[in-house]
């Protein structure tokens, strides 16, 4: 897949449906935020950031050939 469009809204939605959930609220807060939720956020964090390495690898892999 190719379409980086599709890889943003990806990571948009797994933000809007992993992260940005409670206790995060609408407006502008404080919010306090616990361990797991922490937690969680990291998980996807690194979960979209391998992704991201492997897409990349994969464009120079086809780039370079």
């Amino acid at each position: 897949m190719r379409d980086e469009q599709t890889w943003i809204d990806e990571s948009f939605q797994a933000a809007k449906t992993s992260v940005y959930i409670d206790p995060i609220g609408v407006g502008a807060g404080p919010f306090t935020v616990d361990a797991e939720h922490r937690k969680q956020a990291r998980a996807v964090a690194a979960e979209r950031v391998a992704l991201a390495g492997a897409r990349l690898a994969n464009l120079l892999n086809a780039a370079l050939k």
